[in-house]
């Protein structure tokens, strides 16, 4: 019976091959684009699939009460061991972590890597797997390093490297400090771990015994808050007893300046990376969803109204299937078994639709989607549920409508209750007019955003700036006594406009904080936290700030320089600050103002701009990169005068450069992926609208091909007829705007409201997506009813 209904089912596809065609795109598309969501939202919630009992472990943040920012990354240094050493039933195991970068390198090889100065937990902790070495001791000594493959064989040519030495350069008068490797690590994957702040980290050196920083053990102490600290938790222990006993230990073991002003919480570390940056990637992942069901619901929409749009064809055969003994559950069973055969043939092209724009979504998403024939299990089935689902759902309402229509108007080519059959095709296409209207609009806000985001004056010019990581690091007067001869040397290019050695550059929030007293205040009230960054006198001019009193450090190196919020929480008028000076909660004389800057974006436009200071280089001798400002005439050129200047002055260390637009970009990556994918999505779902048209127009048309003979005969032309058509479509599209146009402003709203900066939503893009509707619709529907309008009216009336 089976094989006979697919049979029959092949045949009609045969049949109503052109229909049957436009079904069979729609389910295609939308199967693949749903495993395409599928494929990014598995990817993403497994990022930290990797790391062992990651649902129990939690990365520490702190905040100081009176920032008006989020939460820092760092903590203080001895928080996580404090927490396992004093409350070990709550806290079973910890890591921390301080992140450096410089060089390693083993005989004439040197590279730049990431350098993460830890505890020796690290692979027990969260097992990573160990190629070399034994995973219960990876660190059999305080000289010992651990490194990954990939470093191992950059260094060394082989991927054992058990027992080899490789050097760190470190921060102090060019000292290299030595360890020998007792573990390789297969490569890490991305993780909200090794990956917390950047790309993650290839060697792993003990805290105890370091001498990179030249003082001693920093990690001792409560005072310091320059590591990241992770920790885990018992069995059967929650998050809030955690937080418990992080209150108690800060306010037990630190300074008074510390427990007072300063809170830190625990963030779990498996869903960590989807609530970082407010949540950025966790609002991308509920859009990519919502479109993906937006697109299937179009599909079903398109299914039963192209399948009921071509019934008059059929009735005819389930008469005489009625008449011949088939009950309703046979006729039923057909019209889904067709539906199946549909949407397994359109499973079949989606595989090689995703095949062929795979590489397309991997650069709009920045996913390495798989091959087809690399698709995990869980894909099949995701796969193997889509489908017959789909076929269930889009074929479930013709099959019934189809198989319980009267013998007698069965006979005759009509449906029952047509009538009611044709208000529920207006009602499906108005539902996907609106569908796609609301898809149009947020797609063009979401652009005008991002558009916004690039386009706004930042108070910084990042065209043509150059930064280079300033290597080797040496902190001390003569590290940057030499960075400053590089640094000139560099601006007697020709293509060179200003040059900078700096701490930070205007990609994230600065490392340093200060707690500062306004200066008319000596309670908390008047308390603010003050973001602080380390730069040369030539910063200001270099990345383009703009002076609003004072100097950068111009006259002397002593001083701070505030921007424009600072000076306003401080209560002081802008034009008297220079030369106030500011104290720390921790006391002491203060220090003098000597300028103001005007307000820039030193991080994402998620925030608003906080305080801020500036101290020049020299108070604390540490820098991290040089930045330079490049004419404009041959960029390639001036580039490469740059990098033959650096290798000049500085033959042993790698010349590694970013450009500031591309550090800027990075910042808004969920936002240029959410555009992308919105437009791709924009022009799916007008493709799949578009194609449910010619259904329902197919539909119109044969339910009233006489009407439209006798109109023909009483003298009506072609172009009365495509207006008596055109005219019912502008009120179906009219209608669907007003529904779709409040629906479009509140989810417009509610995703531009996560930014500090946004832009306003326009009235053309309102305007625009109905006008878009109305003509491509126009002319669908045209095309249409041209045939039609055409076709001998005699030939219709005689029709049954």
């Amino acid at each position: 019976m089976l094989q006979h209904l697919f049979k029959i089912a092949l045949r009609n596809f045969y049949k109503n091959k052109f229909y049957s065609a436009i079904n069979i795109i729609c389910l295609a598309l939308g199967i693949c684009f749903c495993l395409f969501t599928t494929i990014y939202i598995s990817q993403e919630y497994a990022i930290n699939k990797d790391l062992k009992n990651s649902d129990n472990q939690f990365v520490l943040k702190t905040k100081w009460r009176k920032q008006d920012m989020g939460p820092d990354i760092t903590v203080i240094s001895m928080l996580a061991k404090g927490l396992k050493d004093e409350y070990p039933h709550v806290v079973s195991n910890y890591y921390r972590y301080n992140p450096v970068t410089n060089i390693v390198s083993a005989g004439d090889r040197f590279f730049q890597e990431d350098i993460a100065i830890g505890d020796t937990t690290l692979v027990d902790m969260y097992g990573f797997k160990t190629l070399y070495g034994d995973p219960k001791k990876a660190f059999q000594n305080n000289s010992s390093a651990v490194i990954t493959e990939t470093l191992a064989k950059k260094l060394f040519n082989t991927s054992n490297a058990i027992g080899k030495t490789l050097s760190i350069q470190t921060t102090v008068a060019g000292k290299k400090q030595d360890f020998m490797v007792s573990a390789v690590l297969e490569d890490i994957t991305q993780n909200s771990v090794t990956g917390i702040i950047g790309t993650g980290y290839s060697v792993f050196v003990p805290f105890t015994g370091n001498e990179y920083f030249g003082g001693g053990d920093f990690s001792t102490t409560w005072e310091n808050l320059g590591v990241l600290g992770f920790v885990e938790l018992q069995a059967g222990k929650t998050e809030a007893d955690l937080q418990r006993s992080i209150d108690q230990i800060i306010r037990k073991n630190s300074p008074d300046f510390i427990w007072k002003n300063l809170t830190a919480t625990p963030f779990r570390v498996s869903d960590y990376h989807l609530k970082d940056n407010n949540g950025a990637l966790s609002k991308m992942i509920m859009i990519l969803s919502m479109i993906a069901i937006l697109v299937l619901l179009m599909v079903v929409i398109n299914f039963i109204n192209i399948t009921i749009g071509r019934s008059s064809s059929r009735l005819k055969e389930i008469a005489l299937k009625k008449t011949f003994g088939s009950g309703k559950s046979l006729i039923l069973r057909q019209f889904l078994v067709e539906s199946f055969v549909l949407s397994f043939v359109a499973m079949i092209i989606s595989l090689l639709i995703y095949q062929a724009v795979k590489p397309l979504l991997s650069g709009i998403l920045e996913v390495d989607f798989p091959s087809v024939w690399n698709l995990a299990p869980l894909q099949w089935l995701a796969l193997a549920i889509i489908t017959p689902g789909i076929s269930v759902i889009a074929g479930i309402y013709p099959a019934l409508t189809l198989s319980n229509t009267r013998l007698t108007n069965a006979v005759k080519g009509k449906l029952d209750q047509a009538k009611g059959s044709v208000s529920l095709q207006r009602v499906l296409l108005i539902t996907q007019f609106t569908l796609a209207i609301v898809v149009f609009i947020c797609a063009v806000n979401i652009s005008n955003q991002v558009k916004y985001l690039f386009s706004k004056d930042l108070g910084y010019s990042r065209d043509q700036l150059l930064v280079v990581t300033a290597l080797p690091k040496q902190w001390d007067s003569a590290g940057v006594a030499r960075m400053e001869t590089i640094k000139h040397e560099m601006k007697e290019l020709p293509g060179v406009s200003a040059a900078s050695i700096a701490f930070d550059v205007p990609d994230a929030v600065p490392f340093g904080k200060w707690e500062v007293l306004a200066p008319k205040s000596s309670s908390a009230d008047g308390q603010i936290t003050l973001s602080l960054a380390n730069a040369d006198e030539d910063y200001a001019k270099t990345i383009g700030l703009k002076m609003v009193q004072g100097n950068f450090f111009e006259h002397s190196k002593e001083g701070i320089v505030l921007n424009e919020a600072a000076v306003r929480q401080l209560g002081e008028p802008t034009e008297s600050i220079i030369g106030t000076k500011i104290k720390t909660i921790a006391g002491g004389e203060g220090i003098p103002v000597t300028g103001v800057v005007k307000d820039f974006n030193y991080s994402s436009m998620q925030e608003k701009i906080a305080p801020m200071g500036f101290l020049h280089l020299n108070t604390s001798n540490t820098y991290r990169f040089l930045v330079i400002k490049l004419a404009t005439a041959d960029i390639t050129r001036n580039l490469d005068a740059v990098r033959n200047k650096w290798k000049e002055m500085s033959p042993n260390t790698p010349f590694n450069y970013s450009f500031m637009d591309e550090k800027f970009a990075a910042l808004y990556k969920t936002e240029l992926q959410l555009q992308k994918a919105s437009n791709l999505a924009t022009v799916l779902n007008f493709a799949i609208v578009f194609l449910g048209i010619i259904g329902v127009v197919a539909f119109m048309l044969q339910k009233r091909m006489k009407e439209i003979a006798v109109r023909k005969v009483l003298g009506a032309g072609a172009v009365d007829i495509i207006y008596m058509f055109l005219k019912e479509y502008a009120g179906l599209i009219a209608l669907s705007s007003l529904i779709a146009w409040p629906i479009a402003y509140v989810a417009s709203e509610r995703m531009l409201q996560q930014f500090a900066y946004r832009t306003n939503q326009a009235a053309s893009s309102y305007l625009g997506a109905f006008t878009l509707v109305a003509v491509l619709s126009f002319v669908l529907v045209t095309l249409q009813c041209l045939r039609t309008a055409s076709a001998n009216p005699i030939t219709k009336l005689k029709a049954d």
